[in-house]
């Protein structure tokens, strides 16, 4: 039986806006993502739903509709317990995520869909887990290498800044406009060593030591990678290069200077040309997706993609360096560029340095009043 919130002929319900629709394993779902409640469906609860794409009583619903009148009211009743239909004024008082995220569906459905994801610490679970996955799927290395190409072993030393960790961060910011000067390969190799270079071992235990790095990484995965378009680097001959974290060394992928590749890259932004270089994050998808195979595990990439950025900058202005970030970026041409699939490993975050035309302005604690 219909409920009797809409059971009465004059109620007039709508379709929810938070519906997805998919096939899995041969079978048609639609879903409501943000109560997580789905149906596999016939034809015919697609018309109807497309039938309460305005608002709409039952009964005028159910005189247009094709098929015998109770198992339609049934259907709508099923379509109601599942929150995929809504009834007007309800729909009228509760928020609209359409509205509320900008029409971000694609970032709406991901976000309300992978909330609250049941986690387990205990061990003897975790054990048997583990055990089975490496017997039968071994977990991916933790380094990549390009073995056949020459490389520029960066220095293990770090010029000494000066500079107090408080001092640091409150000078910290974006800075873009850049001196036309190259940066001595003592700094670049600051930057990338302290951002994406090893400092030692964690013991993983079933999972054998890990790397550890100056930015933390769930599981200590560390899926990042880092590809370096370089041409006003002293030292260095400009050119597409590759981290190796095992050697510490770049390895160079292609010769030339691609500073305007990386204007287009960063979405255009022609302040980028003016650096010293530009460093392209990648994700290797299965050193995060082997461990956490939950789909709230896509975060992860972008979490770390942020811890190393913020390590990026916070080295940058401990060198007095002008240094950037930027998410405005051109996915499958720097893919085809540097030579990834954009499926198994893909690009998530820039960031780039290079010496500053002109001192930064001095920073002014606020002295306003909270109201």
């Amino acid at each position: 039986m219909i409920s009797a919130a809409v059971g009465a002929a004059s109620c007039r319900l709508v379709k929810n806006q938070n519906l997805v629709a998919y096939w899995r394993d041969g079978k048609f779902f639609i879903e409501e993502f943000r109560s997580r409640q789905r149906v596999i469906a016939a034809a015919s609860y697609a018309e109807i739903l497309d039938a309460f794409r305005k608002p709409r009583s039952i009964a005028s619903v159910t005189r247009a509709l094709p098929y015998e009148r109770a198992s339609l009211k049934r259907a709508i009743a099923d379509l109601c317990a599942r929150d995929m239909l809504v009834a007007e004024n309800r729909r009228k008082s509760r928020p609209s995520i359409s509205e509320l995220w900008r029409g971000s569906f694609a970032a709406a459905y991901y976000h309300f869909s992978t909330r609250d994801v049941p986690y387990s610490d205990d061990p003897i679970v975790q054990g048997t887990r583990f055990r089975h996955q490496l017997a039968n799927d071994p977990q991916p290395g933790c380094y990549k290498d390009y073995v056949k190409t020459r490389t520029v072993v960066l220095s293990k030393r770090t010029p000494s800044a000066r500079m107090p960790l408080h001092a640091v961060l409150g000078r910290r910011r974006t800075l873009r406009d850049f001196a036309a000067t190259k940066l001595p390969a003592a700094e670049l190799a600051t930057l990338v060593r302290g951002t994406w270079g090893q400092t030692g071992w964690v013991n993983g235990g079933l999972l054998g030591p890990l790397i550890a790095k100056t930015s933390p990484s769930a599981g200590a995965r560390h899926p990042i990678e880092c590809y370096a378009l370089i041409w006003a680097v002293s030292g260095i001959r400009p050119g597409l290069y590759h981290y190796g974290v095992r050697r510490n060394a770049l390895e160079r992928l292609r010769d030339g200077d691609f500073r305007e590749e990386a204007v287009r890259f960063a979405g255009g932004q022609g302040f980028v040309r003016n650096a010293a270089f530009l460093c392209v994050m990648t994700a290797v998808a299965d050193r995060v997706f082997w461990k956490y195979s939950s789909s709230d595990a896509y975060r992860l990439f972008f979490l770390d993609a942020g811890h190393l950025a913020q390590t990026f900058l916070l080295l940058a202005t401990a060198r007095n360096l002008g240094a950037f970030t930027t998410a405005a970026m051109k996915e499958s041409a720097i893919e085809e560029f540097i030579g990834v699939d954009g499926v198994r490993e893909f690009p998530v975050y820039l960031c780039g340095a290079g010496r500053l035309r002109q001192p930064p302005s001095p920073v002014r604690a606020s002295t306003r009043r909270a109201s």
